[in-house]
C-alpha cells in the first residue's frame, strides 16, 4: 500500500464531502466556546479533513469497518474530521494555537481568518501563535495565496525540536513519502516569518496559566497546550488522535503522517492515562467537541 497523500489525491477525497456524505452534527460545526477560570477558549473550525481509512492502515480491517459503520458511515469510510484552531483569551489579550490549513490543501478550509473576525478580532491583532507542530493543516493558514504571512504582528513559537525537524535537509530526504508534501508548507511559512520565531523547549511557560505540553512521536516537536486557573484545566492535546471512532478504542492505531509510530503510541497511551487519572478535560485539533477521558476494555473513550 502506498502511504503517499499527493495533493490531487486529498482534493479529490475533498470531493466526496459535498456529494451527500451523512456528517454527525456534532462534526458540522465547532462547539464551544470553552471556560477555564478567567480564559475563553474558542474553537476555530477550518473545515472537514476526509479521512480514508488507508491513512490509518490497521482501520482497514473488518475491526475498522465495524467502527466506521456504527457511526453511521460508510464501512470503507471517508470519515469527516475537524480540522481546528483555537482563539484563547484572556481580558484584552488574544493568542491562537494554531492557524489551520489556509489554501494549501485546496477547497474546503481556510475558515480560520473569518473565524477569527467573527470573534471580533483581525489577524493584525493577534500577538502570538503557538504552533501544536508545522504539519500544513496546522501552519497552512499562516500564509496568504501567494504565501505571504497572514498575520503581519504575530510571533510565532513552537518547541525547538519542530524547528530543528522541519529546517533539516537531511530529515526531509529520508522523510515518509506522506510526509513530503507537509516539508514544502513548514519551510514556507518559516521563509515568511523569519524574525518572528520563538522557540521553547519542554514545559515552557508560554503566557500565564498556559504552558506546553511536549507529545512527541507525530512529529519531533510536537505539543499540546495546558491551560489552568485555579481549579479549572483544559488540555488541547494537537493531534494526539486524527480519529475519535477509530483511534480513541485503538490506541495503537498510527496515522501515516507520524514521524515515529512506535513514540506516537507510548505518547498517545501516556496522555490519554494522564487525562483519565487526573480528570483533564481535553480536546484536540480534531475533534469535534471536548470531554473527559475513560478507559474501556483495551482503549478510551471521550466522554
Amino acid at each position: 500500500m502506498s502511504l503517499h497523500l499527493s495533493r490531487r489525491n486529498l482534493l479529490a477525497a475533498s470531493a466526496l464531502l459535498p456529494l451527500g456524505l451523512h456528517l454527525p452534527a456534532a462534526a458540522a460545526q465547532a462547539s464551544g466556546p470553552y471556560r477555564v477560570g478567567a480564559f475563553t477558549v474558542t474553537p476555530l473550525r477550518d473545515g472537514l479533513f476526509p479521512l480514508e481509512p488507508s491513512m490509518i492502515p490497521a482501520a482497514e480491517s473488518r475491526a475498522g469497518q465495524a467502527l466506521l459503520k456504527g457511526a453511521g458511515l460508510p464501512a470503507n469510510g471517508p470519515s469527516p474530521e475537524p480540522v481546528n484552531a483555537f482563539l484563547i483569551r484572556r481580558g484584552e489579550r488574544h493568542w491562537l494555537l494554531d492557524a489551520g490549513c489556509g489554501t494549501v490543501l485546496g477547497p474546503g478550509f481556510d475558515r480560520v481568518t473569518a473565524a477569527l473576525t467573527a470573534e471580533g478580532v483581525r489577524p493584525d491583532q493577534v500577538e502570538t501563535i503557538w504552533l501544536s507542530h508545522l504539519h500544513a493543516d496546522h501552519a497552512g493558514g499562516l500564509l496568504t495565496p501567494n504565501r505571504l504571512a497572514r498575520f503581519a504582528n504575530a510571533e510565532l513559537v513552537l518547541q525547538e525540536r519542530e524547528l530543528a525537524y522541519w529546517s533539516d535537509a537531511a530529515a526531509r530526504a529520508s522523510a515518509p513519502a506522506a510526509l513530503s508534501p507537509m516539508f514544502e508548507t513548514a519551510q514556507a511559512v518559516l521563509a515568511a516569518y523569519p524574525d518572528r520565531i520563538r522557540r521553547v523547549s519542554g514545559e515552557a511557560e508560554l503566557a500565564p496559566g498556559i504552558h506546553a505540553l511536549p507529545l512527541p512521536g507525530h512529529t519531533p516537536g510536537h505539543m499540546g497546550v495546558l491551560i489552568a486557573d485555579g481549579s479549572d484545566r483544559l488540555l488541547i492535546w494537537g493531534d494526539i488522535v486524527h480519529s475519535r471512532i477509530l483511534q480513541m478504542p485503538h490506541p495503537d492505531w498510527t496515522v501515516i503522517w507520524d514521524t515515529d509510530p512506535a513514540e506516537a503510541i507510548t505518547t498517545r497511551r501516556r496522555i490519554l492515562d494522564r487525562a483519565a487519572v487526573e480528570g483533564l478535560r481535553v480536546t484536540g485539533m480534531h475533534l469535534a467537541t471536548s470531554g473527559k477521558i475513560e478507559r474501556a476494555e483495551t482503549g478510551y473513550e471521550l466522554l
